[in-house]
């Protein structure tokens, strides 16, 4: 196998996102008649935003704002939302109760920074309280946020809350968050997210700087891969469109159905809805371990993270859920230096005109299929759409491999060095012992780190040798 690690700003990266990272921005017109002005007098204090109003790009908001009214437009002119302390919260909250409904809210303009646990957050307060099938009365729409930098986040830049929709994330920059740049959480729906630029985030939650945690009473370190660009987790419906992902630790998209981890934590909830009917189109990947991965979590252990769904593998050291990611569409998008462009491991996706280049054969454009399901359950990835995909990957002349199993496949018009490449049999990917994790080892004195760090070079497929026609 070969072995590759999944972070390091050494990529050299395309004109087109180099051109969209560093191009000066248009001029900003003045803010809309009747807006207010909140002033620097108030830079202070946490403001609550209720009618449509604009920053003085002369000030530093030092506390955040909240948006919390309809028919309201944050314009904040370029001025910062920013913090060099840790207060948590949100640089920007959109926030409704779930009983009130929100719509035609528009923060623009903004630049967020600093060590708030989410750059910007749009949220029904009291959703996990919500009885399935009325989650969506009451609910959101209209909730824009364009031409924006969020920047530094402990946790997710962009976070997007559960039984929320109609949320567009346009035009904006999310870099640097410690976990996912952005978030779309369960059961959130509808939202688009379109012409972004979304780099280096997730190196802080489950990353490869190590933290420690405690299993079956033991203090244990663990050093992990860390988080992708954007999270789709059982969120469903939704656009992602003409976005740009580079330096990401984890990978660029993650589509998966949280297992109901973690009940003893208050942010626990009932997770109802799978990752389905999104649709990834014309985005651009750039270097990386993983470009759009499909039921990310249907093959990784889960032990640790005490899941409440029930186990398909159950084992003192190891513990599977089915994963839920069907019927999405990844088409046209195109991805340079990925070392798995797209990885499917649920039934019913489409991968259609996409675009893979490569430097070397340790590049792979597809990969379909899932192990243990397949083999303990008798369930192969089932239906994939395999079409008209191209690569030119150089010293790969079979880019696109299914491995364990696969069933009902439809593979047509898929190019490699511009000769017909059909799918044919690969290797697993190596699979780290626990979802996330990297290498564990027990802790040090006080459940520090250990002395000796363990090696973090992350395990790939590397070359493959041909497929036998």
């Amino acid at each position: 196998m070969g072995r590759n690690r999944s972070w390091g700003t050494g990529l050299v990266v395309g004109m087109a996102l180099v051109g969209v990272v560093a191009c000066e921005p248009e001029p900003l017109p003045p803010p809309g008649e009747g807006s207010v002005l909140v002033g620097c007098d108030r830079a202070g204090e946490r403001v609550q935003v209720t009618v449509t109003s604009h920053l003085d790009p002369a000030c530093d908001y030092t506390r955040g704002l909240d948006v919390t009214a309809s028919d309201v437009t944050l314009d904040c002119q370029g001025a910062a939302i920013r913090t060099a302390g840790t207060p948590g919260g949100s640089g920007i909250l959109v926030s409704t109760p779930i009983d009130t409904p929100l719509h035609d809210v528009t923060i623009r303009n903004c630049h967020v920074e600093g060590g708030f646990t989410n750059s910007l957050r749009v949220t029904r307060v009291g959703f996990r309280t919500l009885p399935e099938g009325v989650e969506y009365e009451n609910g959101t729409s209209d909730i824009v946020i364009e031409r924006s930098t969020f920047r530094g986040s402990r946790g997710v830049g962009v976070f997007v809350d559960g039984y929320v929709e109609g949320v567009t994330i346009r035009d904006s920059q999310v870099h640097g968050a410690g976990s996912s740049g952005i978030y779309l959480e369960t059961g959130s729906r509808r939202s688009r997210v379109e012409g972004n630029v979304i780099v280096d985030n997730g190196y802080r939650e489950n990353g490869p700087g190590g933290q420690p945690f405690t299993f079956a009473g033991v203090d244990l370190w663990f050093w992990g891969i860390g988080r992708e660009g954007i999270s789709v987790d059982g969120s469903y419906e939704n656009t992602i469109v003409g976005n740009a992902f580079h330096g990401n630790s984890a990978g660029g998209i993650f589509l998966y159905k949280n297992c109901g981890e973690y009940p003893e934590r208050p942010q626990y909830f009932e997770r109802r809805y799978p990752s389905e009917h999104n649709l990834i189109e014309g985005n651009e990947f750039f270097g990386g371990t993983n470009g759009v991965w499909i039921g990310s979590r249907m093959g990784e252990n889960t032990l640790p993270m005490s899941c409440t769904d029930e186990a398909y593998v159950d084992e003192p050291l190891r513990r599977m859920v089915l994963d839920r990611a069907d019927d999405n569409t990844v088409r046209a998008n195109r991805f340079h230096d990925v070392v798995y462009g797209i990885r499917v491991e649920d039934d019913g996706n489409t991968v259609e005109a996409n675009v893979f280049t490569g430097a070397g054969p340790d590049r792979h454009a597809v990969v379909v299929g899932t192990p243990l399901r397949t083999t303990v359950l008798e369930r192969p990835v089932t239906g994939t759409q395999l079409v008209d995909n191209v690569a030119d990957i150089a010293g790969n002349p079979d880019p696109y491999r299914w491995v364990t199993g696969h069933a009902s496949t439809v593979d047509s018009g898929n190019l490699a060095d511009g000769a017909p490449a059909p799918l044919c049999e690969g290797v697993e990917p190596p699979r780290s012992p626990f979802v996330f994790v990297i290498a564990v080892a027990p802790a040090g004195p006080g459940g520090g780190p250990p002395a000796e760090t363990p090696d973090l070079t992350l395990p790939v497929l590397g070359p493959l040798p041909p497929c036998v026609r």
